[in-house]
């Protein structure tokens, strides 16, 4: 079948060899998405027509070599992380058509995080607790693969359904990196990459950096699903940027006095300006207020800090005072990212 990737699918194997006209049937009709260089279309397999898919069809004319490398690297990485249940999984892979790569990938059929916020405005405390943590299991299953996504965003994050709220997969890994001999080597960078309002301090500083970027922006889309606003906005990018690097945070209470401390304590300890103070994803489902359920707020003294096994220094509740005496900005919703 030309030069034909394999992804992680069993049906793949029957497939060596055939066309990808003969295996899949695709539906121009309608476009469900369109990017930069790539445009998205229904498919199913003709074997079994119930069964939809998402086919991307990436232009890789318009590009140039490193676009096409990058192209590539998304590729390997979907492969390495193959199925679960907190990820769009990548189905089959066609390079047999000149000038385009096609991708047949699991179809989310709810549309992006981003646009369901909008919609309901924020989530209740009981709905955003399972979205996050249907969040961390992903973040710590690709951790756990040698891998950090470094855009994670509502934009990036899609609903398996129309009808549920918190079974969400996350998209998109453009711009994740790999460590070639994980463990023993952890994925760094010191490439400015991601988008505006969930960049982590380190990367805005230009400093070397790893998993803990992903961290950083499980934090601010915590923020977001609990408030339907933006932690940290600024029109002007470096007043953005200042925001970020000083922590610039504040819980208004037309937002947050009905969300319960539990949940605040939860985004502070992601919302760490040093990374090593903020907890793994591992660390971070284990966190009282995801593993409770009630409504009833557990004792959060005795959860300790991450790495030093002691309670959190007395100033790390500042953010909930915040800008003394100052009055309080005003909430900003939610509004579009833009890449960096």
């Amino acid at each position: 079948m030309g030069n034909k990737i394999s992804a992680h699918c069993p049906l793949n194997e029957l497939y060596e060899g055939e066309e990808f006209e003969s295996i899949y049937e695709v539906d121009e009709s309608q476009t469900i998405g369109t990017g930069k260089f790539a445009v998205v279309h229904m498919c199913n397999r003709r074997s079994q027509p119930e069964t939809k898919y998402a086919l991307k069809v990436i232009n890789t004319r318009v590009g140039d070599m490193a676009s096409l490398n990058r192209i590539h690297e998304e590729i390997n990485i979907l492969q390495v992380l193959g199925s679960h249940p907190g990820l769009v999984s990548l189905i089959d892979v066609d390079e047999a058509m000149p000038g385009s790569i096609r991708l047949v990938l699991e179809l989310c059929e709810g549309g992006e995080l981003y646009d369901r916020i909008q919609q309901k405005q924020y989530y209740p405390e009981v709905e955003a607790k399972a979205a996050v943590r249907c969040l961390l299991e992903a973040v710590a299953y690709i951790h756990g693969h040698g891998i950090m996504h470094r855009d994670l965003k509502p934009e990036n994050i899609l609903l398996a359904s129309r009808v549920s709220n918190t079974e969400l997969k996350i998209s998109d890994f453009g711009l994740a990196k790999i460590s070639k001999d994980y463990p023993r080597r952890l994925p760094r960078s010191h490439s400015i990459c991601g988008s505006d309002f969930y960049l982590a301090p380190e990367v805005i500083k230009q400093e070397e950096y790893g998993r803990e970027i992903d961290i950083w922006a499980l934090g601010v889309i915590t923020y977001v699903l609990l408030s339907g606003a933006l932690p940290f906005f600024h029109h002007v990018l470096h007043k953005l940027y200042r925001q970020i690097v000083e922590r610039d945070l504040s819980f208004p209470d037309q937002a947050w006095k009905n969300v319960s401390k539990g949940a605040l304590d939860f985004i502070l300890r992601l919302l760490q300006v040093r990374p090593g103070d903020r907890l793994t994803a591992d660390q971070a489902l284990s966190h009282p207020w995801l593993r409770n359920n009630g409504s009833s707020a557990p004792s959060f003294n005795s959860f300790t800090s991450a790495h030093s096994g002691e309670a959190m220094a007395p100033n790390y509740y500042s953010a909930y005072g915040g800008y003394g005496g100052m009055p309080r900005p005003m909430l900003h919703p939610l509004e579009h990212a833009h890449k960096v």
